[in-house]
């Protein structure tokens, strides 16, 4: 097909096209939404609004697992149903959306970061349980006297 018109490479669906790019720039708008929440999360007095917050968080990473697995599964489905010799160029880019789409299930699904009291603040330097204290020089404390 000789056109100077673009076409998507997923089955020539504009819609599968049009699904990745809105879907990957509204999770980044939300990304940015909450980053700026959270820089000013300890200028927040109201506990129900914090708690309101970590709520909507939490609502939002599941909703963004259920659109990148949506997602996943169209965007395979239209690449499964494409010609194959169709579209020379692009293929790559066509496979890397697919693959970005299943690693951001993951990074959605990954463990979120919480703020809890009782954890030391990164300021503050803590002796890690797992690490030997009996070696010399080990976290910056001297040793034993040398004999």
């Amino acid at each position: 097909v000789e056109s100077p018109q673009l076409h998507c490479i997923l089955n020539s669906n504009n819609m599968a096209c049009s699904f990745a790019v809105g879907a990957g720039f509204l999770a980044f708008l939300s990304c940015l939404a909450f980053l700026v929440l959270d820089t000013q999360e300890t200028l927040i007095a109201s506990t129900r609004f914090r708690t309101a917050f970590q709520l909507l968080d939490f609502v939002l990473a599941v909703l963004w697992i259920i659109v990148w697995f949506m997602g996943f599964c169209f965007l395979t489905n239209q690449w499964q149903h494409s010609p194959p010799k169709e579209f020379l160029l692009g293929s790559s880019s066509a496979q890397v959306a697919i693959t970005f789409t299943f690693f951001s299930i993951l990074a959605w699904a990954g463990p979120q970061p919480s703020p809890s009291p009782d954890l030391p603040s990164p300021s503050q330097p803590s002796v890690c349980p797992f690490l030997p204290t009996d070696i010399p020089g080990l976290l910056g404390f001297p040793g034993p006297p040398k004999r």
